[in-house]
């Protein structure tokens, strides 16, 4: 089984209210982050993926580690979701074909390494990007010429930058071979992919204060935070 996503693809979950709408309703803390893919692991073929009690699907045969930032904690998390709870941001239509030929090459935001760069986690600019609205009615008893009272209900819109998950500029400071390696089954199939070039990055902890510094795949960043910021609702559709 091909997997769906690479090291350095941005996702999130399925559930994501982007994937449905061009602003966030309702509360912005539920909103899922936008997260890199880290780490791929292909379950072996003996994996159980259905409930011997049901029938039902209960896992699949691909699973990846994500990493987001978590701007209350002000570092990276990491967190290993199933390949059927996620989809790609922004959602592209790419071919089988060209599906193909992506998963044998990782994309690298930054072309050479360089030490003491400022560098960006390549989920931000959609994570600032993110719009939310929320509407207030308001109702006005006004007097008319005949001294009748008239209700009169009107409704206002505003739209907020909702910025929670978003990650602060980092500066570049170590680049290093991932000491782990692609693993395999006995019979040749793939196990783990994994990163074969980490960069180490460092930048102010304001929760801790203190400054902190972590190793990631090189295709979790970019030089500039240039990457198309449209949401999804509207790459489906074309402009009146």
């Amino acid at each position: 089984m091909k997997n769906e996503f690479i090291i350095g693809d941005i996702v999130t979950l399925k559930s994501h209210p982007l994937f449905k709408d061009k602003y966030i309703k309702g509360d912005g803390k539920l909103v899922p982050p936008f997260m890199v893919i880290k780490e791929v692991f292909y379950e072996d073929k003996k994996k159980r993926t259905h409930s011997e009690e049901l029938g039902k699907e209960i896992a699949d045969k691909i699973k990846y580690t994500c990493v987001f930032f978590d701007d209350n904690k002000t570092e990276f998390k990491d967190v290993i979701l199933y390949n059927s709870m996620l989809s790609e941001y922004p959602k592209t239509s790419t071919s089988k074909k060209e599906k193909e030929s992506k998963e044998k090459e990782i994309t690298y935001y930054i072309d050479n390494y360089e030490f003491g760069k400022n560098v960006v986690f390549i989920t931000n600019i959609f994570e600032i990007s993110k719009e939310r609205e929320s509407k207030k009615k308001i109702t006005n008893k006004l007097v008319n010429d005949e001294g009748d009272i008239v209700i009169k209900n009107t409704e206002t819109k505003t739209i907020q930058n909702l910025v929670n998950y978003s990650s602060p500029e980092f500066i570049l400071c170590g680049i290093k071979k991932n000491e782990n390696v692609n693993d395999f089954y006995p019979n040749g199939e793939k196990r783990k992919v994994i990163s074969e070039i980490l960069y180490k990055v460092k930048w102010f902890n304001s929760n801790q204060m203190k400054f902190s510094e972590i190793y990631l795949p090189a295709a979790c960043f970019t030089e500039e935070q240039s990457i198309e910021t449209k949401a999804l609702y509207n790459l489906d559709k074309k402009d009146n």
